[in-house]
């Protein structure tokens, strides 16, 4: 008989170990810090350890998971959100792995958690690349912005350099949990590129998405998911990011960090027209109002924003088709059986009070009328 391993909570000094092991494999945080942050939850909040690590032993018993050391320091590493403290963690990695398994189709989710990514479109390619694709997939343990991650890569051709890697042109990393009692989409992230040496010239990426910011066309992205899952889409709010904290701002180096990312978040928040939300959140709508009639007086600029527009009806026309492959609506048996039981009724034993000829109403249309402006 198979031994299950045991639910217990780590001894005080075995996540000590593991944080000292783990500490510098990513996250931003040091073995020593990681070690202090093992030894205080420890002390201080042993009962939602237990519930973490029970959860994570019943999801290794089912293979979902692997790395037991890794998952129990995932809750220990700082959050992006520099407000969100060990049982707040521990309540949004349950909550977020609750949901991942229904909301998507059995096929996508073995293939997700055994580390393949899944493809929601695949554009057409710039020159020299074998391929263009949006991508999901789970993010590593240390990932401190996000559980899951939206990717737009790409892969040069054999002919233009031998065994080229994927290369991330933009990420971006989210988690699903609740804030306040509603069900959010919460974006922890938005990324370009990181690499030093394996990089795509930006000018070029702009052209093969016709005009489109990778960042940008992410959140596009993710607007339509979280329409399709039913969630509110919220965004970390630049002033709630983890290097904003006191203890980060004694470095020059870390200080310019805190600056850039809070440029570049309020601008793109600003840009999708977001609003103030929780706290350390802002609501990001799940629409967008392109404006096309302010190009109007500019027949090359109006030419552009109708190229833009066309690229994204296209590419939303694409995810649709992948998201009926992939993922799950919330909901979706209790609405078949709803339907189920209607076309019986309908059909076999119509009730008395049904008026004759009555007929469900179509599901509204939600076609987007207008494409994106740049990102200024």
């Amino acid at each position: 008989m198979k031994h299950l391993p045991s639910v217990r909570l780590p001894g005080l000094w075995q996540g000590v170990r593991w944080a000292l092991r783990r500490g510098m494999a990513g996250g931003g945080v040091s073995r020593l810090r990681l070690a202090l942050r093992a030894l205080n939850a420890t002390l201080w909040h042993g009962k939602m350890l237990r519930r973490w690590m029970a959860f994570i032993h019943e999801l290794h018993s089912r293979e979902i998971i692997r790395d037991i050391p890794g998952e129990y320091l995932r809750a220990l590493r700082p959050h992006v959100h520099r407000a969100t403290g060990v049982p707040d963690r521990v309540a949004q990695l349950i909550d977020h792995l609750d949901w991942t398994e229904m909301a998507l189709q059995p096929a996508a989710f073995e293939a997700l958690v055994s580390g393949r990514p899944l493809v929601l479109a695949e554009l057409d390619a710039p020159r020299g690349y074998d391929f263009m694709r949006i991508q999901l997939r789970r993010a590593a343990v240390n990932s401190p912005e996000g559980e899951l991650l939206l990717t737009l890569s790409l892969r040069r051709s054999a002919d233009v350099q031998r065994r080229a890697p994927l290369i991330d042109a933009a990420v971006l990393a989210f988690s699903r949990f609740r804030i306040d009692g509603l069900p959010c989409m919460a974006i922890g992230g938005v990324r370009g590129q990181r690499h030093p040496v394996q990089r795509i010239s930006s000018v070029e990426i702009q052209q093969a998405l016709q005009g489109w910011k990778p960042s940008v066309l992410l959140v596009r992205v993710a607007q339509e998911l979280a329409r399709y899952w039913g969630l509110r889409l919220v965004g970390l709010n630049p002033a709630a990011h983890r290097l904003q904290g006191w203890t980060y701002q004694w470095k020059a180096r870390y200080r310019g960090t805190a600056r850039r990312i809070f440029n570049s978040y309020d601008a793109l928040w600003e840009h999708f027209g977001a609003s103030s939300g929780p706290e350390g959140w802002v609501v990001v709508p799940l629409s967008s109002d392109e404006k096309l009639a302010a190009t109007a007086l500019s027949p090359e600029k109006r030419a552009r924003q109708i190229r833009r527009a066309d690229y994204w009806m296209r590419t939303r026309h694409l995810l649709r088709q992948r998201c009926r492959l992939l993922l799950q609506r919330p909901e979706r048996e209790a609405r078949l059986g709803r339907v189920t039981q209607d076309v019986e009724r309908d059909s076999l034993a119509r009730p008395h009070d049904m008026p004759s000829g009555q007929t469900h109403a179509d599901e509204p249309s939600r076609m987007w009328e207008s494409g994106p402006t740049s990102l200024v």
